[in-house]
């Protein structure tokens, strides 16, 4: 099938994918049966890192032209490998300090610091591991990953 074909996405579709998975986790959330929270959890988390990743392409456009990483200068080779290979959510937020100064800039004080709290948190908390998770989380907590994501959305 098309959809099992290893490509690297532009930053708009990025978004685009990060909308789909979004909504399919609000899918599952909707049966609220638990054993969809662990499915809805990870869909709304791999959103987020979708949507980090066309940040950091948008950032660093030259990643995008890149076949082969190694013709990047050293600076950049790990941030390729972050954006086409990797996973991890606290990592590509660390190359990404704007959404957290935006955040600062355009919100009182008690509001951002908020959002930044939950910026982290959802990042902290997510791993591409959920997936191979034998252990079900109930869909309260899942509900809850799913609000914060869904505030964060808009200054991702």
């Amino acid at each position: 099938m098309s959809i099992f074909r290893r490509e690297k996405l532009a930053p708009a579709q990025l978004r685009t994918v990060a909308a789909r998975r979004f909504d399919d986790a609000n899918y599952l959330r909707r049966s609220g049966e638990n054993r969809y929270a662990n499915g809805a959890i990870y869909l709304a988390g791999f959103a987020v890192e979708c949507l980090l990743k066309a940040r950091l392409l948008e950032k660093y456009p030259q990643l995008q032209t890149a076949r082969d990483p190694a013709r990047l200068p050293p600076s950049l080779r790990p941030l390729w490998s972050l954006a086409f290979r990797h996973h991890d959510l606290d990592e590509l937020l660390a190359y990404l300090p704007e959404i957290e100064k935006n955040m600062e800039k355009r919100l009182a004080a008690p509001q951002s610091q908020r959002l930044v709290r939950s910026l982290r948190k959802t990042c902290g908390d997510w791993s591409v591991h959920a997936r191979y998770s034998p252990r079900t989380i109930p869909m309260a907590a899942a509900e809850e990953f799913l609000d914060r994501v869904r505030e964060l959305r808009v200054w991702l």
